[in-house]
């Protein structure tokens, strides 16, 4: 048997034991839940309808090849699932996201941990392997922002640093990931092995520290498990694509760099301080660097001047709009001969004449011609499948703050302490 067939038979019996399945179907509903929450605040901002079952079903699919592409990389490294700390990192994340929604990513609590088990001795836990986990599951996620993480970008509105507002992207992807996890077991060295596959010399990356018993021989044996993989971004400063590409460049390298020190930590003791320093310090400065990045930006859907016309900040595939050439970041100028400058004005001259629109467009965005064109569009009784930049006043804001049940706590009473104060 080879050794991808292992590898897929251990993702499959995901299914086959209690334990492991109600874990999937937990994993599966929290991912529903969070692609139905988002479908409800998708049709408040826009006229899409989006399926949260099949955005789930779609993310399944995409999740299973990052599994398999994961469980080649356990394979791999070799580390065991029984010296990750597992029973330690998932009450950590937990209790590190009441601080802060964003600490609730493993390589928070993978860095505490490794640092208390340098310095104190627990908790019990390899810190290669820990380190191994984090930096495989942060590349698979890298794998799948670039291949997927900009689809489905909600148009949100946005209030820039001038105090304009701006046109933005909202992008929020979740990914069920059954994978195959290795755990070292062993036998009698008289004791028949099933479904035994020889290992080159050189393997595994990781070497274990733990002796083997005498009169035994190790096996890497593969359980299937299902973890949870997301990605949740705002961008205003780029499109949807090239953020996601930009995010997905920086995880690669960070999960790569903190894999590395995994692998030199099997035989270098400096390397295991620089694994469990940078599994969080890593992870801190790529936020940084990221926030940074799109705060000193300019918006790329900048609402215009007032009769400059009005900008589309998306355009559903396979829409009336889009089948005559209007893109993202089009200004729209005038509609059937009338100049308009908001969204009232666009719909009320399109109502002189809904069954023919004709339209005057110019594209705003860098490296695409300036010239304006004309385009017209027929038989949109549907709607024309645009969605404007926001005037302001056209909804709230969108504020995204991802802060713990203590962050919160904290706002609160320092709100009432300042109330009182006055």
């Amino acid at each position: 048997m080879t050794l991808l067939a292992i590898i897929l038979r251990s993702i499959v019996d995901v299914l086959a034991y209690p334990a492991t399945m109600l874990l999937f179907w937990v994993v599966m509903a929290i991912v529903y839940y969070r692609y139905r929450r988002l479908a409800a605040l998708e049709r408040q901002w826009t006229a899409r309808s989006p399926s949260p079952l099949t955005r789930t079903m779609q993310s399944l699919g995409e999740g299973v090849v990052g599994g398999v592409a994961a469980s080649l990389l356990f394979v791999l490294l070799g580390p065991s699932i029984d010296r990750m700390g597992l029973g330690f990192l998932l009450p950590a994340a937990l209790a590190l996201a009441m601080l802060d929604a964003r600490f609730v990513c493993f390589s928070y609590a993978a860095g505490l941990a490794c640092i208390c088990n340098l310095l104190l001795g627990w908790p019990a836990l390899d810190v290669a392997s820990a380190a191994s986990v984090v930096g495989v599951l942060h590349l698979i996620e890298a794998g799948l922002i670039w291949a997927t993480g900009h689809r489905g970008a909600i148009p949100v509105l946005v209030s820039g640093l001038d105090g304009r507002p701006a046109g933005a992207f909202l992008m929020e992807r979740f990914w069920p990931v059954p994978a195959a996890i290795g755990l070292m077991l062993y036998y009698p060295i008289s004791s028949v092995l099933p479904d035994v596959i020889a290992m080159p010399q050189w393997w595994p990356l990781i070497k274990s520290t733990a002796p083997v018993p005498e009169g035994m021989q190790a096996v890497y044996a593969l359980v299937g498990l299902t973890a949870i993989l997301g990605y949740s971004d705002l961008t205003y400063t780029r499109l949807p694509r090239r953020k996601t590409g930009v995010t997905a460049a920086m995880s690669a390298a960070y999960s790569l760099i903190l894999l590395g020190l995994a692998v030199l930590s099997s035989t270098r003791r400096w390397a295991l301080w620089a694994a469990a320093l940078f599994s969080p310090a890593g992870h801190e400065l790529m936020v940084c660097l990221l926030r940074m990045a799109e705060m000193d930006g300019r918006p790329v859907f900048q609402v215009p001047a007032c009769g400059s016309g009005v900008m589309v900040a998306d355009v559903d595939p396979r829409s009336p709009a889009w089948e005559v050439g209007v893109r993202r970041g089009d200004v729209i100028e005038a509609v059937n001969c009338r100049p308009v400058s908001s969204t009232d004005e666009m719909l009320g001259a399109m109502n002189v004449s809904p069954i023919a629109i004709v339209m005057d467009v110019r594209s705003a965005l860098p490296g695409r011609p300036a010239h304006v064109r004309t385009v017209q569009i027929r038989g949109a009784r549907a709607g024309l499948g645009l969605h404007l930049v926001p005037q302001a006043g056209d909804y709230p804001d969108v504020r995204l703050a991802r802060t713990g049940r203590v962050s919160l706590l904290i706002r609160c009473l320092k709100a009432r302490l300042g109330r009182r104060r006055k």
